[in-house]
């Protein structure tokens, strides 16, 4: 295993795009073990990208002396909470071909708006938040457009519904409330 030296700064999707040329595996030699490769500029006067990026293991990279860094790194807490969860419920993990099966299955658009995925992206948005406990079973998932998805938050009332900032709470709660008032 390599000591951390200069560590070479590397994005998120320069590293995807080499990870997706390699699949995994030592351009030199070719092992493939991804948790035991570096990522090297090819040109260490060239940038960060994935074009001057080479993966290599310990073995092929022991003679260079330049910066370097790890090409699969440590999951995010997000991550890990969002794997605990699933595994505590039994759910399936959200994995891009599950969305794109699920966005089909709930008709190809939004549930709150219902513009359809053609005039307007899709996400996945979840019910109870991945940091509250929430996982990835389909009783826990909304398709949502982009526009109500970033607008979404819990109703402040504590209905469990959702409100569309900026008002706090959802449609239903203001209903009560204004029935509640004409009446009382």
């Amino acid at each position: 295993m390599r000591s951390v030296g200069d560590c070479l700064h590397v994005g998120g999707g320069a590293r995807a795009a080499v990870l997706r040329r390699c699949r995994g595996a030592c351009e030199k030699c070719g092992l493939e073990w991804p948790w035991a490769l570096y990522l090297f500029r090819v040109d260490e006067k060239g940038p960060g990208a994935s074009s001057n990026l080479v993966a290599l293991c310990g073995g092929c990279s022991s003679d260079r002396a330049a910066s370097f860094a790890p090409l699969l790194t440590e999951r995010t807490l997000r991550e890990r909470m969002r794997a605990a969860n699933n595994r505590r419920s039994g759910a399936v993990p959200l994995t891009a071909a599950r969305r794109r099966k699920l966005i089909a299955g709930r008709g190809g658009c939004c549930e709150i708006c219902g513009i359809s995925g053609g005039e307007r992206q899709l996400e996945v948005h979840h019910r109870l938040g991945i940091i509250r406990g929430g996982d990835d079973s389909d009783a826990n998932l909304l398709v949502l457009c982009f526009a109500c998805h970033h607008h979404l938050q819990p109703c402040a009332a504590g209905c469990g519904r959702w409100a569309r900032k900026p008002a706090s709470v959802c449609r239903r709660c203001q209903d009560q409330s204004r029935l509640a008032s004409w009446t009382g």
